[in-house]
């Protein structure tokens, strides 16, 4: 490799700076969707869930390439270590942007945990509403006392309404 063709210091300043904004302005692509799919789950409307989900898969596919471009930047060496490498106010704007990376993903985090737990109290509320339902259209087992059998009682709540 010719003096001339090697990347310049500058240049790697650059690609990895470059490289970081592409992480941190795809991870808040990312929260806006984790805002979207809440909303979807809320409002049951499982097409734009649908919708949303097929986002954040390609915003996942971005993400990696992302963090694929940083990792070659930094040649196997530490981010920590490049960030010390770099001048002064490089240095003070990559590590910003390496604080803004990590406070979005553990926002990220925080944003998928609440809509899973969101799902999971669907999921349980569907499964009780179903064994309701099942309770309602089965015909009960007869009921034997000390005389035979006993005639079915109805529901007031239930059998009148009906």
């Amino acid at each position: 490799m010719t003096a001339d063709s090697r990347p310049t210091t500058q240049d790697s300043r650059l690609a990895l700076e470059a490289a970081l904004l592409d992480v941190q302005s795809t991870l808040a692509e990312l929260l806006v969707a984790a805002d979207e799919q809440y909303a979807a789950v809320v409002a049951h409307d499982h097409q734009r869930l649908e919708g949303v989900t097929r986002q954040q898969e390609r915003l996942s596919t971005r993400l990696a390439r992302a963090e694929a471009r940083r990792l070659d930047v930094l040649g196997g060496s530490q981010l920590v270590d490049a960030l010390g490498a770099l001048p002064e106010p490089d240095a003070a704007r990559a590590e910003s942007l390496s604080r803004a990376i990590a406070e979005a993903v553990t926002d990220l985090k925080g944003r998928h945990a609440r809509t899973a737990g969101l799902l999971d109290q669907s999921v349980q509320l569907a499964g009780q509403t179903l064994t309701f339902l099942q309770r309602l259209v089965t015909t009960p087992s007869p009921v034997y006392g000390a005389r035979g059998r006993a005639t079915p009682r109805t529901s007031i709540l239930v059998d009148r309404s009906a």
